[in-house]
């Protein structure tokens, strides 16, 4: 099924008519339907009908990802949970936080991918091989769905090592890889070292997880012989279809028909001047089961405001500089200190001092997790400290899908590499 995309190409007077109507009337929904946003709202004194204009979204609180711990398991879904047909959670510091869908929302979420995708530039010729680690097991299944809904096939991942997913890759006739940058780079990498050809079928990498810079977006794309994309999103939101590039590759198209974006000041939450770096904070349009307002993403990026020569009207940001809430992306996966902390007072019923540490290695991310020895970590045998850190290690691939090596360090040591930060990147 090709994706409707006329909607793009919005006038600025369609864009404004869009929002409003779609906004007053989810702020209706989620007034009547989720009471923590009722509780918020009657603190400001803010009713559904003060929202007359855009400019009004300004009066609305933020919603954090906080917010969607306290709330956990359904307290934010603005639908009863019988009309819920499906449920994702992802870990959080203290409870997990909780995704679901209505029957309608597993259908939009569905045709936003298949319009990344298109954009992208997959058709139902193709063969999509898709390479992600198990945190974005989400993502996973969300791309899966939108290939399947533009009529392409699908290789899902699975826990074969490079060698064998390269191989898969040329019996199949890949013709559409989806990945990280870095895990592109190691295939590329690999196969240079083992003397392998890429693939002739492979014409195409889509890049989701991770930014790349342009240069070493030339590098890979010579290397490999494809063409390249990249997609972003946010699963506590809307998914990987949320942001995407065209054939510009001129910053990330946001899906305005699905969400209005907003950037901000992290410290002040106010608005920042166009093209100036901030949080991008969003609102959910369509979402029926738990829409989200003002979300405070953790993202830092600035608007595009020149138009692009693509001729779509829909809002542009650039590349993710940074993380504004703590967090660390990892091939994709996005980890929070407090996470972290969660988890060692799990293994060790208390929080050590600790470092996380982060090592490339063969173009990959590895996590390493440095944490001090003092007195309260002894246990009566050295087997007994390393089952506690195997313990810790378990609890972590668990809960991010990915391994993280901990290692016990003589305090001193511990503070001369970390000169006062919580999270060092390793040589």
């Amino acid at each position: 099924m090709e994706p409707d995309k006329t909607i793009e190409y919005l006038s600025r007077e369609g864009w404004r008519q869009w929002h409003l109507e779609l906004l007053q009337s989810n702020i209706n929904r989620v007034y009547n339907r989720v009471p923590f946003y009722r509780k918020l709202m009657d603190m400001r004194d803010i009713a559904p009908e003060d929202i007359k204009d855009l400019s009004d979204l300004k009066k609305l609180p933020f919603t954090t990802r906080e917010h969607l711990e306290e709330n956990y398991p359904y307290d934010l879904f603005a639908v009863p949970l019988r009309d819920i047909v499906r449920l994702h959670t992802f870990p959080g510091p203290r409870t997990p936080i909780v995704k679901g869908f209505t029957r309608g929302d597993v259908t939009a979420i569905r045709r936003l991918t298949a319009r990344f995708l298109s954009i992208s530039g997959v058709n139902s010729e193709d063969i999509i091989q898709i390479c992600l680690d198990p945190g974005m097991s989400v993502w996973i299944t969300e791309i899966k769905e939108g290939a399947e809904e533009l009529g392409a096939s699908v290789i899902p991942p699975d826990p074969q090592n490079v060698t064998n997913r390269i191989r898969v890759m040329k019996d199949f006739r890949t013709s559409v890889l989806i990945t990280t940058p870095s895990y592109a780079f190691y295939l590329a990498d690999f196969m240079q070292k083992e003397g392998i050809s890429p693939p002739k079928s492979l014409r195409l990498i889509i890049f989701v997880g991770e930014g790349i810079a342009q240069e070493e977006r030339i590098r890979l794309e010579q290397a490999l012989n494809v063409a390249t994309r990249s997609g972003y999103g946010v699963t506590e939101a809307v998914g990987p279809g949320m942001g995407y590039e065209c054939e510009e590759k001129k910053g990330y198209h946001l899906a305005a028909d699905y969400f209005i974006p907003e950037i901000v000041d992290p410290k002040t939450g106010e608005d920042v001047p166009p093209g100036e770096v901030g949080e991008l904070v969003i609102t959910t349009l369509t979402v029926k089961a738990n829409p989200l307002i003002r979300f405070r993403t953790g993202d830092i990026a600035r608007f595009i405001p020149e138009p692009c020569p693509c001729g779509r009207t829909t809002p542009r940001i650039s590349q993710i500089l940074a993380q504004a809430d703590g967090r660390v992306s990892i091939r994709g996966v996005k980890i929070s200190l407090s996470y972290v902390e969660t988890l060692l007072k799990q293994a060790y019923g208390h929080i050590p001092e600790y470092l996380l540490c982060i090592k490339k290695k063969n173009y990959l991310e590895r996590l390493y997790l440095w944490v001090a020895i003092n007195e309260k970590l002894f246990e009566p045998s050295i087997l007994g400290l390393h089952q506690v850190a195997e313990r810790f290690e378990r609890l972590f691939i668990e809960t991010f899908g990915l391994e993280c090596k901990l290692k016990l360090v003589e305090r001193y040591h511990l503070k001369q590499v970390a000169q006062g930060k919580k999270i060092v990147y390793l040589d």
